[in-house]
């Protein structure tokens, strides 16, 4: 604000010593005018008496050819003092005297002046004797009017030059004390920058060994801990098959639960090694037909498709540039998912639709993805469905909204889904009403967003 205030202040005092600069060169031009028409006045005169007393004609062509320059001289004069009233009547007066001044001196000079009676002629030099007196006597009183306008604009002239003067120095300070300020300041921020950078460092490095370890969980996951698991229930199955007849019931039981939470677990293991890849991105990105990776899909769930008779609609789908083999995990845990929970008395059938949206219709999506093109591919069925608060906790690893003795699973397949689209820069959501069928959006850039 300061700057803004001695900025206005600045211009407005700049804008009063150009206006006064300006008056003052108005007001010289008025002087010198006043004093060539004066000094023409003078020499018309001169010369008029010259030829009055010596009778030398050629004083005539003299005296009017000083005669003719007047009224340039006068109309420049009219000009300039047109702007102030005062000096414009003085002017006008001054007007009326030289027209009586030309009309004498054409009188005087005229080549049959002898004709002229003797009193006529001496009242017509009288008259023009007075002309001469009356336009000196305004003239100085113009003259004398300027001289004080000249003073007194002049005066506020070099004022307002003192303040502009002034003005410079006092934003030069002020320029000085905010770039040190500024200074300063972007040396905080540096330094604050510099801290951030060490942290951001630090954290990137946390990281990293984060994903280092998690890198070597799914290595013992894949390899150390699946071991034992086969183990387990190789074991659980020798008994069973050797010593069925020796076992009593509740022994027979136990043994059958210890391989259904073995089966479990390493089901668990499988999804999470998935999980852990779509983390990693591993494979190469490629622009590819949609179609084709969601053949692949349906022909890796082709025995769940068949076993449960399920009836799947898919519209021709677009290329885009993905990672392959996360898409067809994307495709095929969606499908999985309409499969299992199907309605009991109900064969599940799947409508897949595509159609292409503008960013700005895909809910909280960024600001920077609003004036781009997705690919909206719609997964709808006719399933059991879920209550609509479930619609975003659906997506978080480890949950499921119903009974796991009723349908198996981890809980990690829709998680799967939100890593693999995240990892496209795409969205993801979740509509459905209990019992009334869910439906899945998945949203994909039309155009590539990968850096």
């Amino acid at each position: 604000m300061l700057i803004i205030g001695l900025s206005y202040s600045y211009h407005t005092i700049n804008k009063e010593l150009v206006y006064f600069s300006e008056k003052v060169s108005h007001t010289q031009k008025v002087i010198t005018a006043l004093k060539e028409t004066s000094s023409e006045l003078y020499e018309v005169t001169f010369l008029t008496n010259n030829y009055l007393s010596s009778k030398d004609t050629t004083y005539i062509n003299k005296s009017l050819a000083a005669l003719d320059k007047l009224p340039h001289t006068f109309h420049n004069l009219d000009t300039l003092a047109s702007e102030n009233l005062v000096q414009k009547r003085r002017v006008t007066a001054l007007r009326e005297q030289l027209e009586s001044f030309y009309k004498n001196i054409h009188i005087l000079l005229s080549r049959d002046r002898y004709a002229i009676k003797g009193t006529e002629f001496d009242a017509t030099y009288k008259t023009l004797i007075q002309n001469v007196a009356a336009s000196k006597k305004i003239i100085t009183e113009i003259d004398n009017t300027e001289i004080k306008l000249m003073a007194s604009r002049e005066q506020s002239r070099d004022n307002y030059g003192r303040q502009i003067f002034r003005y410079n120095w006092i934003i030069m300070l002020v320029a000085i004390i905010f770039l040190s300020s500024a200074f300063v300041l972007l040396d905080r921020e540096l330094s604050r920058n510099k801290f951030y950078r060490i942290d951001l460092e630090n954290k990137v490095e946390s990281l990293n060994r984060s994903h280092s370890e998690l890198e070597q969980f799914a290595f013992v996951a894949s390899h150390d801990m699946q071991e034992p698991l086969r183990k387990i229930r190789s074991f659980s199955d020798r008994i069973i098959v050797r010593h069925r007849k020796e076992l009593s019931d509740d022994v027979f039981d136990m043994l059958k639960k210890i391989d259904r939470s073995s089966q479990r677990i390493q089901l668990l293991i499988n999804d999470f090694l998935v999980f852990s890849r779509t983390v990693n991105k591993v494979s190469e990105r490629k622009k590819t037909e949609l179609s084709v990776l969601f053949e692949e899909a349906c022909t890796n769930l082709s025995e769940m498709i068949v076993d449960n008779k399920a009836v799947i609609h898919c519209e021709q789908l677009p290329f885009a540039e993905v990672y392959p083999g996360q898409i067809v995990q994307l495709f095929q845990n969606l499908l999985s998912n309409s499969i299992k929970y199907h309605k009991s008395q109900h064969k599940p059938v799947i409508r897949i639709t595509h159609q292409l949206v503008m960013g700005e219709v895909i809910p909280n999506i960024k600001s920077t993805h609003r004036d781009i093109q997705f690919h909206q591919i719609n997964f709808i069925d006719n399933g059991i469905g879920f209550r609509k608060e479930f619609s975003e906790k659906i997506f978080l690893i480890f949950q499921k909204l119903h009974d796991r003795n009723k349908f198996e699973g981890t809980g990690i397949g829709l998680a799967i889904c939100k890593r693999v689209v995240s990892n496209h820069n795409g969205y993801i959501f979740a509509d459905s009403m209990e019992g009334e069928g869910a439906s899945f959006s998945v949203y994909l850039p039309a155009e590539s967003l990968f850096l």
